[in-house]
């Protein structure tokens, strides 16, 4: 539908000459000519079919004095207003930059080992898109909050978010490599009994769970040291202080550089079902800046589990 608009610059100089009551304050304000205003406004008037202004022949100043009509008093504090907000907005927008800003909610320790060393596709690929990586140890809570998408580890049942799943995390005993060669016995599950067990609290997979999957027993499953971040514990054990439970995603480039080993083969895991997700508020997968990352996370997943 087009709306019945007169010309911008006719609106412009009326708004001015309305504030000023002056043609030539208006001019100089607009940097036009007073005879440009004066020009737009009769434009203008002749538009709407109305007297916008009264224009008195006496003035100490050597110009017409203006007085605003009724219909002039009508229109000219709307025109300021809608002049204010349409320069906020263009100021927010400037601020913002010259893309559009995707903000990201994920663990430290996913952004860490993950992300990171994926990230420069995604830019190179979508340089319009701007990311704003939120390193968060509630990334679910966060989503709710003030970010477009999440990347988490869970089970995928957060309530209002649509959760795609990336894959899942194999949680796997963890030791650095001098506490394998100066401790005690570590070849096999039983052998935990001589060592302490690093918890990380942010693991839905407990060492509880995993020693009884592992049929091991005469352990106390509670014993040990207890981390309320997986960061923590992977750094307890890469300083000897035991035998850790993690996930092979995060602890990808500990095992490679092999500060972290994997002291033997642990046991199936079947009731194991937690693993990493992409999520975003229901409603919002279509926003266009969520899907093109939404696809670009998934096949970068795809990849990793081809």
């Amino acid at each position: 539908m087009v709306r019945p608009l007169p010309p911008l610059a006719q609106l412009r100089s009326f708004e001015a000459a309305a504030r000023f009551l002056s043609f030539k304050k208006a001019a100089e304000d607009l940097n036009v000519s007073p005879s440009a205003v004066s020009h737009a406004v009769q434009a203008l008037e002749s538009y709407m079919g109305v007297k916008l202004f009264h224009r008195l022949n006496h003035s100490k100043r050597g110009e017409k004095a203006l007085v605003l009509t009724d219909a002039g008093k009508s229109l000219s504090p709307c025109l300021s207003r809608s002049f204010d907000d349409i320069a906020d907005v263009v100021t927010s927008v400037m601020a913002q930059g010259a893309g559009d800003i995707l903000t990201v909610a994920t663990a430290p320790i996913f952004a860490k080992s993950w992300l990171m060393p994926r990230l420069h596709r995604f830019v190179a690929s979508h340089p319009d898109v701007n990311i704003r990586v939120n390193s968060t140890l509630n990334p679910s809570n966060s989503v709710y909050d003030r970010f477009d998408v999440g990347l988490m580890y869970g089970r995928g049942n957060w309530p209002d978010q649509t959760a795609l799943k990336l894959f899942s995390e194999t949680m796997v005993p963890v030791c650095s490599p001098h506490l394998l060669e100066t401790g005690p016995v570590l070849k096999a599950p039983d052998d935990l009994i001589h060592h302490t067990l690093i918890h990380s609290e942010a693991r839905l997979t407990t060492w509880p769970m995993w020693l009884e999957n592992a049929g091991v027993r005469g352990i106390n499953p509670a014993k040990g040291l207890h981390f309320n971040r997986a960061t923590l514990a992977i750094d307890a054990a890469m300083n000897s202080l035991g035998v850790a439970l993690e996930g092979k995603t995060a602890i990808k480039d500990e095992l490679r550089d092999g500060t972290l080993v994997i002291p033997f083969e642990g046991p199936n895991m079947p009731d194991q079902s937690d693993g990493y997700y992409l999520t975003h508020p229901i409603g919002r997968g279509e926003i266009p800046k969520v899907a093109i990352f939404r696809e670009w996370v998934l096949q970068e997943a795809a990849m990793q589990n081809d």
